[in-house]
């Protein structure tokens, strides 16, 4: 993590290329850029052109190679597992985000609001997927030791030695574009019995404290 441009090379050493530089805050794969050489970090350090996002932090780490070209993303609700989808890239974007994806594996078009306007550019395809028991029961832990209500957890298998790396953890959820036709469900309506379960229980507990 550094917040100068003049710590960018020293955070490169020891680490594999390509390699990115992100900013802290950002979203939809805002302020990420890669870099194929030390070269080309001097490069961009010499002409300032490092991006520190807002909080004017970045993160300096190795480019993960995704086996099988794609990621994960899993969708928790009320500490548990909700749904799974992997997300395919042509390797271009840093954009994964579920909400923003136009169309599944085998070519059919799935309904979202900008889809005509960025379908050819994005890239990006989506199909629904189950993890492993025990990815699942990590994802688990994670969201329940953090108290996430509803989130969402994406992770990599890094193709130069099969681990499994969680990258990223998000208080909240965007759901996949046209749930039905890609996950067979809408997950907007178990989030609904969710938040009435959770306005039930607190309205019990104070009717109780009440008594």
């Amino acid at each position: 993590m550094v917040n100068h441009v003049s710590q960018v090379l020293a955070a490169t050493e020891g680490l594999r290329f390509p390699i990115v530089i992100k900013a802290n805050i950002g979203g939809s794969g805002a302020g990420i850029e890669k870099f194929d050489s030390l070269e080309q970090v001097q490069e961009a350090v010499a002409n300032n052109q490092v991006d520190f996002g807002i909080d004017h932090t970045a993160l300096v780490q190795e480019f993960i190679p995704a086996r099988g070209g794609y990621i994960t993303r899993v969708e928790t609700l009320g500490g548990k597992y909700l749904y799974g989808i992997r997300v395919y890239t042509n390797g271009e974007s840093f954009n994964l985000c579920p909400a923003d994806i136009c169309q599944t594996t085998t070519g059919q078009e799935l309904v979202r609001n900008a889809c005509a306007l960025d379908a050819p550019k994005n890239g990006l395809r989506v199909e629904a997927f189950t993890p492993s028991d025990e990815i699942i029961a990590n994802i688990e832990a994670i969201v329940q030791a953090s108290k996430i209500d509803v989130g969402g957890i994406e992770y990599i298998i890094d193709d130069r030695d099969g681990e499994v790396l969680y990258y990223d953890i998000n208080a909240l959820s965007n759901f996949v574009a046209d749930a039905i036709n890609v996950i067979g469900f809408n997950p907007h309506e178990k989030l609904v019995d969710f938040i009435e379960q959770e306005i039930t229980a607190v309205n019990a507990k104070e009717e109780t404290y009440s008594i």
